[in-house]
Formats: structure tokens, C-alpha cells, sequence
């Protein structure tokens, strides 16, 4: 040590001993420990028909195009219904919940749960739970709207108590009559519902499900009759019809027709024709192939045959046949069900003994949820190893993609989505950058009087 006093000097030599202690950052610490993380995003869509979950490939789909949205996901694990999100902190899993509910309607419910305490510090170990319940509805179902849901401040106005088309699914349910009067308007035939009126409504009981995608039927267009407008004016010259062609074409999208169709299976056999007035008037034309529900040939379940009988008006009629939409590219079946990419000689032959048989069941169970998880985690961009080619991904949502491809205009407002979701994100930086660099001028000021004090 060393000290000066009027220009004299004391020295002095002292023994330091220096101890390594080793210690482990925060990061490290939390795996070791049950404060890996404090949030967990819990999304759901709970369908009970089996059917495809379109609105989880959607956030799919988001999510792998959006790397600032999931950059602070420390983990994710696969469910029977949907995925679970790890965060680091309750207001990020807040943000990433905020995301998701712009690409698809959900109700988000915050929970809590005490870890541990420190009674003489007073402070607590919480860990969060934010449950994202998705709408169970996908594009393209056949759905009953109950007449009795605008009591409970749901319904879909002049759509309830009928039977409607789920047309599209974004921020809110966008919903069509599945069976339109000749005389009425377009916009008649249209309704949007909210997410917090569906949730008022009554949920799956005023919105119950009818059939799905996956019971949809090929038919034929044999003519093609456009239906006059509310105003009673409309065209019915099919030689100098136009068809609609994007944005670009001046014209809108949905026009309601006469269509006499018939089932693609029943040619070379049968004659049975069926007509109905569908939606997609400006759309169709002579010998195109369109998909829709076949209600003359459906078994219903027995809810549904009880909703018929209680949730529709009693002045609606229940049409044969509803047109979904206008097929495009050929055939849409999967086809025979084979997922390439098998390797045949990887398989075991069956153990002798019962316990090797459990084993053996119990690690083709654990690889068969780890491939799962993986394959998810590279649909979402997480996975950086996994290549960008593989073959059971893309089998498993071709369809998806096809769809995709397919309805540009489904494609155009992801894209809106993920524009609007990254402008309100750059707002929420700026203020809290403002916020820092204000912090940082006074903590400079501060600085700087008392370096002139110490100077005095």
C-alpha cells in the first residue's frame, strides 16, 4: 500500500492470496434449477371431428416467416391439440400471445402459480400460464349458427338461425349463407363475427359443426345462370359473362348464381342432376370442377340432426347440395395414404419375450413423439438443423401449401398480418429506446456534478 502526506511516501509490502471461486451465469444456473423459465404460452384448438387443424398450419406458417416473433421462445413442446411455448419472462409470453391472436381469433386467459418464497426477503418464485383457446371453426366447415345466440349478445345477424360456410378465419370469423335466395343481395349473404361475440354466443353450441373439409365432394358444372341483384337487375347472358381474375379484373369476387351441377362419380352412371344457388357466381363457368358438401348423401350425426330441428328457422329450406369452392389443379385426395421416405431396414424384427416387447413399444412411442416435435419446430423455423427439403414435412402439409398456392388472397393477408404485427412491434421499440437514452442523459448529468464536486 501506498500513501502520500507533504510530499513524504510510505511503502509497505502486504502478502495477497487470491481464491478462484468458479460460478455460473444466470443462464447456466436456470438449467440446474426449476427457474429454466417463468411463462408458458399454452395454444389450443380443440376440434372434436378429427378433422385438420387449419388455423395451428397457419400460425405455422406465420411463425416461420416472423423471426422477431419467435426469438425469445427459450423452448417448445407438442400437444394432442396444439403447442406450448417456454418464455423467460410473462411479458414476452404477453407479446407473443398478442401475435397470435392478429392471425387468428382465440381467448387468452392468465393464470399463476407459486414456486417458492422467501418470507424474510419477501419476495416469490412465480411461474405464469397464458392459455390461447383457438375458435375450433377452420376455413371451408359447414357450421349451424343458432337463432337463439344474439340473446346472449352473439349471433351473426341475418345469417342466425341458419346454416352458413366458414369463408374465412382471421382476427374475426368471416361467415356466408350456405344457402342464399335468389332475390337477395351479395352483401346480404355475408357476416363477420368477432371473436369476443363468438365466445359470447355460446361457443361450440351455437356454432356447431355440421361437416367438414375432409367430407367434400367433386362436382361438375353444367350451367350457369347469374341471380338478379336486391334491386332486381342482373345479367343473365351467359355468353358475355366475365369471370373474376384478382383485383386487377374490376369486379367483386362473389356474385350469387343458379348452378346445375352433378356428381363427378356419378358420370357414365347415373343422370342425376342437382341445381342450387351458390356464392360463387363469378367464378364458375361451364364445365369447371367445384367442390361442396352432398347433403342428400351425408349421414349427419345425430347433434347435428337436433340442431336442424332447434337452432334453424323455421322458414329456412335445407338445400341439397352447397358449393364450397372452385377447384383448381386437378386432383386434391391425398392419394393412397404411402408416406415416402420409409426406410424398411429399420425395422426391428418382433421380440421373443413380453418385456421386450414393451421396450420396443415404449421406443418406437418416444420416437415417434420426438420426430414429432421436431417436425414442428422446423415448420416454425425453430429448428435451424432440420433441412429445408424434408419429405414427410412437406407430405404431411401438402395440402396446406396447395391451398396456399391456390387462394392468393389468403396468402395476401398473412402477408398484411405479419406487416401490421411488425410496425406495431418498431412502435413499441421506439419508446422504450427513448426511454433508456433519456435514462442515460441523466445518469450522465448526474456524473458530471459530481466529478465537479470531487474537483472542488
Amino acid at each position: 500500500c501506498s500513501s502520500r502526506l507533504h510530499s513524504v511516501a510510505v511503502q509497505q509490502r502486504v502478502l495477497v492470496e487470491m481464491i478462484v471461486r468458479f460460478s455460473q451465469c444466470q443462464e447456466c444456473n436456470r438449467e440446474f434449477t426449476n427457474r429454466t423459465w417463468h411463462a408458458v404460452v399454452q395454444l389450443r384448438q380443440k376440434r372434436m371431428d378429427g378433422a385438420q387443424r387449419k388455423g395451428l398450419m397457419i400460425l405455422e406458417a406465420a411463425l416461420s416467416k416472423n423471426a422477431d416473433a419467435r426469438k425469445h421462445v427459450l423452448s417448445m413442446e407438442t400437444t394432442r391439440h396444439g403447442f406450448d411455448f417456454y418464455f423467460l419472462s410473462l411479458m414476452q409470453a404477453k407479446m407473443f400471445a398478442s401475435y397470435l391472436a392478429r392471425v387468428c381469433p382465440m381467448r387468452t386467459k392468465i393464470t399463476q402459480k407459486l414456486v417458492s418464497a422467501d418470507v424474510k426477503n419477501n419476495t416469490a418464485n412465480m411461474k405464469h400460464t397464458v392459455s390461447c383457446d383457438m375458435i375450433p371453426l377452420c376455413r371451408d366447415d359447414l357450421i349451424i349458427v343458432d337463432k337463439h345466440a344474439a340473446h346472449a349478445g352473439g349471433g351473426a345477424g341475418r345469417l342466425s338461425g341458419r346454416l352458413c360456410l366458414v369463408n374465412k378465419v382471421s382476427s374475426a370469423l368471416h361467415l356466408v349463407d350456405a344457402s342464399p335466395a335468389r332475390m337477395a343481395s351479395t352483401d346480404e349473404t355475408f357476416a363477420d363475427v368477432p371473436a369476443d361475440k363468438y365466445w359470447k354466443g355460446g361457443e361450440e353450441k351455437s356454432y356447431r359443426i355440421i361437416l367438414s373439409s375432409k367430407r367434400l365432394v367433386r362436382f361438375v358444372v353444367l350451367d350457369v345462370e347469374p341471380c338478379a341483384d336486391g334491386n332486381g337487375s342482373g345479367q343473365h347472358n351467359v355468353s358475355e359473362r366475365h369471370l373474376y381474375e384478382g383485383p386487377q379484373s374490376g369486379m367483386g369476387k362473389y356474385a350469387l348464381a343458379d348452378v346445375e351441377i352433378a356428381r363427378e362419380s356419378d358420370f357414365g352412371k347415373s343422370d342425376q342432376t342437382y341445381r342450387c344457388v351458390t356464392h360463387l357466381g363469378n367464378l364458375l363457368q361451364v364445365g369447371d370442377i367445384a367442390l361442396g358438401y352432398d347433403l342428400v348423401n351425408s349421414v349427419l350425426p345425430s347433434d347435428a340432426e337436433w340442431s336442424m330441428e332447434n337452432s334453424l328457422n323455421s322458414s329456412f329450406v335445407l338445400p341439397d347440395i352447397v358449393l364450397v369452392k372452385k377447384c383448381r389443379g386437378g386432383v386434391t385426395e391425398a392419394g393412397d395414404g404411402n408416406i415416402p421416405g420409409g426406410n424398411d431396414k429399420e425395422r426391428k424384427p418382433r421380440a421373443k419375450s413380453s418385456g421386450s416387447k414393451r421396450r420396443e413399444r415404449r421406443r418406437k412411442k418416444e420416437e415417434k413423439k420426438t420426430k414429432a416435435l421436431e417436425d414442428a419446430a422446423a415448420r416454425m423455423g425453430f429448428g435451424e438443423s432440420e433441412e429445408a427439403g424434408d419429405i414427410q414435412i412437406e407430405h404431411d402439409r401438402s395440402a396446406f401449401k396447395e391451398e396456399l398456392d391456390n387462394d392468393p388472397e389468403l396468402a395476401r393477408e398473412l402477408e398484411i398480418a405479419e406487416n401490421e404485427l411488425a410496425q406495431i412491434r418498431q412502435e413499441m421499440v421506439e419508446p422504450s429506446a427513448s426511454g433508456n437514452l433519456e435514462q442515460g442523459g441523466v445518469e450522465k448529468q448526474e456524473a458530471n456534478i459530481a466529478e465537479e464536486t470531487h474537483s472542488d
